[in-house]
């Protein structure tokens, strides 16, 4: 890995920090279902992109706190509490336990366990603290099928994660950040 300046580095974690905080708030105002999805998406892809350089991980790290922080100031809704709790600290997590891990489908099942760990804290927090009840939400779903969407879901995310993360990585990334 060729070594960019901290200046560079700096900028691309404000423009990864300026994109999650448009994707938050974009989210936090559209009706649709799909679309706020898919900001939440694009908003849990940007850490990404400090992750993967020489110190990256303070940068990434301070980006996903600044993005937390601002995020529930100026777009507090359901995209940005999943952005907090669930996708925004994913990168990281998945890019400290592919540095440090070899086998690969122990990774993705530490993963997939770290998903379900922070869900179950969002969904405890959701009914002890604000008093929400998933299941009152959700009435003429059970329990066992609420489980298995919210797997499906986390399947989902995390490939289709590794395909962004490649994209970025092959196309985008030598791009936005030119190394030395």
């Amino acid at each position: 890995m060729r070594k960019i300046s901290t200046g560079l580095l700096a900028a691309g974690t404000g423009m990864s920090l300026a994109i999650t905080l448009l994707m938050l708030f974009l989210a936090s105002v559209v009706k649709s279902a799909f679309v706020q999805a898919l900001c939440l998406f694009a908003a849990s892809l940007m850490t990404w992109i400090p992750l993967r350089e020489e110190r990256g991980y303070l940068f990434a790290l301070v980006e996903f706190v600044l993005a937390s922080a601002i995020g529930l100031l100026i777009a507090r809704g359901t995209a940005t509490y999943l952005y907090v709790l669930l996708f925004g600290h994913y990168a990281i997590v998945r890019f400290f336990l592919r540095t440090h891990m070899t086998d690969r489908l122990l990774t993705i099942l530490l993963r997939l366990l770290i998903l379900n760990a922070l869900a179950a804290i969002g969904l405890a927090l959701a009914e002890y603290a604000f008093g929400m009840s998933v299941q009152a939400l959700l009435p003429e779903i059970s329990v066992f099928w609420l489980i298995a969407i919210l797997e499906a879901v986390f399947a989902v995310f995390m490939i289709l994660f590794k395909v962004f993360s490649l994209l970025f990585d092959s196309a985008l990334r030598n791009f936005l950040m030119p190394r030395r």
